[in-house]
């Protein structure tokens, strides 16, 4: 039955922000709710679990939560199955709409929502990166849908989720235009809206008060480059190891290589694994270090990175994906696996003193430009000023 008062806007994010499986993305889509949450519209998100697991949720949310079945033997990005979730979110999410609610899938989850009829638009928010034997495909030939089932299925939801959608959205220029490449989205149907910020790293100032540590926050993975960076750091001379420990903030399937190799390299002592950090913990814990190495391999917009550079802190990155468009001018941005470069730019710039005119421009750059209240109000413009007629469908979609 069919909600007397259909939401303005639903949001739909495989896993949540609170489960054990967690990411930027879904800290993106909690974030992206809130703003538009705070434009007065009454907003639902619609996340995945498996029935028998317990997420609590913080009490002060302001928007509302439903939860879609998930399928898939075990919770991550390779999950079996995991194509199939385009079925439960469509029964789900199908209740919530009417005729002037804006519908916005962020994955493959969203592969059958465009046929739910009851809703003004649906909107694709692309906030991943795609593999290489994608670029190219002709999806108006049918053998592409059977070959890229066989090889990799998720992407075939994902497939129907764009080419489907009545505009595709991307975090960056980078990310867009290879989505755009990889599944044949033409460019009047494609648009760019940045992440913006939880405003609590705006407001958390990073100042040079001989601060010690390195820090590396986010899944182990080694899509994040986890290796590469206790790689770059068991390089550095044992004196500025010792001065300065390394201090992984996370969780991932690398965590027990991580631990092994410090074990054999003699620096367990100087290698600390915190486990997952709050938001305020992981602020103080981006100010509190001497600088943040985050060597990702692959990034479709960089959260972490734009929340270390908005502080103040100095960042060493890579020049992987969409990272040189966050970063614009700042951070020390080195070839992707190049861990030599990478541990000469960790000593250099741990003996590197900032000024604080050098940290104060950082930070107001990142303020003047990401913010998720210009976020939700680009996403709430796609819709015009009047109820919109679902876009044709791409040629060559079964």
């Amino acid at each position: 039955m069919k909600p007397t008062s259909p939401f303005d806007v639903v949001i739909t994010c495989n896993y949540s922000p609170w489960s054990r499986y967690k990411g930027g993305a879904q800290k993106s889509v909690h974030m992206l709710a809130s703003a538009i949450a705070g434009e007065g519209k009454k907003v639902c998100v619609v996340y995945s679990k498996v029935p028998w697991e317990k997420v609590p949720l913080p009490a002060d949310l302001p928007y509302q939560v439903r939860w879609a079945f998930f399928i898939g033997i075990r919770p991550s990005v390779s999950s079996p199955l995991r194509f199939l979730n385009g079925l439960p979110y469509l029964f789900k999410v199908g209740p919530l709409c009417g005729p002037d609610t804006i519908l916005i899938g962020n994955g493959d989850e969203a592969s059958l929502l465009w046929r739910i009829r009851a809703r003004r638009l649906l909107v694709f928010g692309s906030r991943n990166t795609y593999d290489d034997f994608l670029m190219g495909c002709d999806w108006t030939r049918f053998s592409t849908w059977l070959r890229i089932l066989f090889k990799e299925p998720r992407y075939v939801a994902v497939a129907l989720a764009a080419r489907r959608a009545d505009v595709s959205t991307c975090t960056s220029a980078f990310s867009l235009e290879q989505l755009r490449i990889c599944f044949g989205i033409p460019e009047t149907r494609a648009a760019v809206i940045p992440n913006g910020l939880d405003t609590l790293f705006f407001e958390t100032a990073f100042k040079e008060a001989g601060q010690k540590g390195v820090l590396f926050f986010g899944r182990l993975a080694a899509n994040k480059g986890a290796h590469h960076a206790l790689d770059a750091y068991l390089r550095l001379p044992q004196e500025l190891r010792r001065a300065h420990p390394l201090v992984f903030a996370g969780d991932g399937p690398l965590k027990e290589k991580l631990e092994k190799t410090a074990r054999e390299a003699g620096a367990q002592n100087q290698v600390v694994f915190s486990g997952w950090l709050s938001s305020r913990q992981l602020a103080d814990a981006i100010t509190g270090c001497r600088l943040v190495l985050l060597p990702s391999l692959e990034e479709s917009f960089g959260n972490a990175i734009l929340e270390t550079l908005a502080t103040g802190q100095n960042l060493i990155s890579t020049t992987a994906c969409a990272i040189p468009e966050v970063a614009g001018d700042y951070g020390h941005l080195v070839a992707s696996g190049d861990v030599a470069a990478m541990a000469e730019a960790l000593a250099r710039e741990l003996m590197r003193i900032r000024s604080d005119a050098e940290i104060a421009e950082q930070r107001s750059y990142f303020q003047d430009r990401f913010s998720w209240r210009t976020s939700g109000r680009q996403y709430l413009r796609l819709a015009g000023p009047k109820p919109r007629q679902a876009q044709p469908a791409a040629a060559g979609l079964p």
